[in-house]
């Protein structure tokens, strides 16, 4: 294809994600959560007690944003650190019942996003959009995966987004 006569699918993906940026950071601010925190929430929801690491291999962020993120769910009573019992170097992390409470609202935030996404979608267009993002995500993270082997990074995202 021409690249000349094309939209940048990159800079509506770009807005679509600051849009959502600003939607959860409207929503979540009674809470004391960014847009920047909830992922970490919603990944310990799906698999509570994990290491620090492993949330950051999880959702492809580094390790130091992840601290910062889970050193300030903390500090909101979100979360809760613990040495790990099979590595004393790492940090288990674990919903509190105050997390808990507040996945329930991540959750309905989520769905009320979703619903607006799709507003207007038939099945197929559905369809047809699932398989496109996912083929994306996937040409997406080989890019970044073979960027950072060849660059000698370990880590994730340098963002914290």
């Amino acid at each position: 294809m021409n690249d000349h006569h094309k939209e940048s699918i990159g800079k509506w993906i770009s807005v679509l994600h600051r849009q959502f940026q600003m939607y959860l950071n409207r929503e979540l601010k009674p809470y004391g959560i960014r847009s920047s925190e909830y992922i970490y929430l919603v990944n310990l929801d799906e698999e509570d007690g994990v290491s620090q690491e492993t949330l950051s291999r999880n959702l492809y962020i580094n390790k130091a944003a992840t601290a910062r993120a889970i050193s300030r769910l903390e500090k909101l009573g979100l979360v809760r650190r613990a040495r790990d019992q099979n590595d004393a170097r790492a940090y288990a992390v674990t919903l509190t019942p105050e997390g808990l409470k507040i996945r329930d609202v991540i959750q309905e935030k989520l769905r009320k996003w979703t619903r607006a996404l799709e507003e207007g979608l038939t099945e197929d267009e559905y369809a047809f959009m699932m398989r496109t993002i996912k083929r994306m995500s996937a040409n997406a993270l080989a890019l970044v995966e073979a960027g950072r082997h060849d660059a000698g990074e370990e880590g994730g995202a340098d963002d914290d987004d």
